[in-house]
């Protein structure tokens, strides 16, 4: 989906002078901003654009339907972050994610401790210590939005821009920049245009995503905003058949964990963080062991299963 859009774009900048990209789509006098790129359009002009505010609400509409599904399928930064690791770090994001996945399954034994029917869907004891109402108070559900650096870092974003009377994020914002590198690329290539966005762009680029390595998790005001309304969208959400998880059978099956890059487990939401973050990346359905896990806009393969042990599922990023 991301080597479509990405396509797509370049294909618009060349033959028809561009539809737009991540920050803004559109057509001539139609056009839908990037959410976050039209709430500082608010706060800098501290004036209501209709214009504006119909493709802020458009956005909004999307991320209500697919969730966070933009960080996969459309940004550009999750991919240059893993071109700009090491091999070392590679590694050791795997086994982070690894050990979000364990810590996962902690909490499910915690859960189901007391359970006489396996923690399927319906607990026949779920009035015990280990049915749903244990599973409920364990999981993230209905406990809001959970708050984090990323929403401050969306606070001060606003903020600056009212103060500086511009959106001052875009001017580092690493979606944008990207864009904007292809842009001038094409134009050097195309039109021998040379200018110093070839150097000053990648540069501002490498060192966001280097000096913070955790940027999608800790600093997108982006991904902050979206994350606001992130538990309205319940479509597109990993589907998980409980009865037939590894770990209905008492196996201690980490593997739907161990590739999530946001910390998440599908089977029933104990992840290090909620379930509503997840970004439909579809990782943890392409290596299910029992092929448990699927997206509503995926059909179950028909493929066999194929046992992915530790070692393989540390090494997927």
């Amino acid at each position: 989906m991301l080597a479509i859009a990405f396509a797509l774009f370049c294909a618009g900048v060349v033959v028809a002078g561009g539809l737009g990209d991540a920050c803004s789509v559109g057509y001539e006098a139609i056009a839908a901003v990037c959410p976050l790129g039209a709430l500082e359009g608010f706060f800098g002009s501290w004036s209501f654009a209709p214009r504006m505010a119909i493709g802020l609400g458009l956005a909004l509409v999307v991320v209500i339907v697919a969730g966070r599904a933009f960080c996969s399928w459309i940004c550009p930064v999750p991919p240059l972050q893993g071109f700009l690791r090491t091999k070392k770090q590679r590694h050791r994001v795997a086994a982070e994610q690894k050990a979000q996945a364990e810590e996962s399954l902690t909490r499910w034994k915690k859960a189901c401790s007391g359970c006489s029917g396996g923690c399927g869907d319906v607990c026949p004891s779920a009035g015990n210590a280990g049915g749903d109402a244990s599973f409920e108070e364990a999981s993230w559900a209905r406990k809001g939005v959970k708050l984090d650096s990323r929403h401050a870092v969306l606070a001060g974003t606003l903020a600056t821009t009212a103060l500086c009377g511009f959106p001052v994020f875009c001017l580092l914002c690493p979606v944008g920049l990207t864009f904007a590198t292809v842009i001038a690329f094409y134009r050097f290539v195309g039109f021998n245009e040379p200018t110093f966005d070839l150097l000053v762009f990648p540069a501002i680029i490498v060192v966001e995503l280097v000096l913070l390595r955790k940027w999608c998790h800790r600093f997108c005001p982006i991904g902050a905003l979206m994350s606001l309304f992130a538990p309205l969208a319940r479509r597109l959400r990993p589907q998980v058949k409980v009865d037939a998880c590894l770990r209905s059978t008492g196996e201690d099956c980490v593997v739907c964990g161990s590739v999530c890059p946001e910390g998440i487990d599908p089977v029933r939401d104990l992840g290090r963080r909620p379930l509503y973050e997840c970004t439909r990346c579809g990782r943890c359905a392409e290596v299910c062991p029992t092929q448990a896990i699927t997206f509503w806009r995926r059909r179950a393969r028909s493929t066999d299963p194929v046992m992915i042990d530790d070692g393989q599922a540390v090494l997927l990023d």
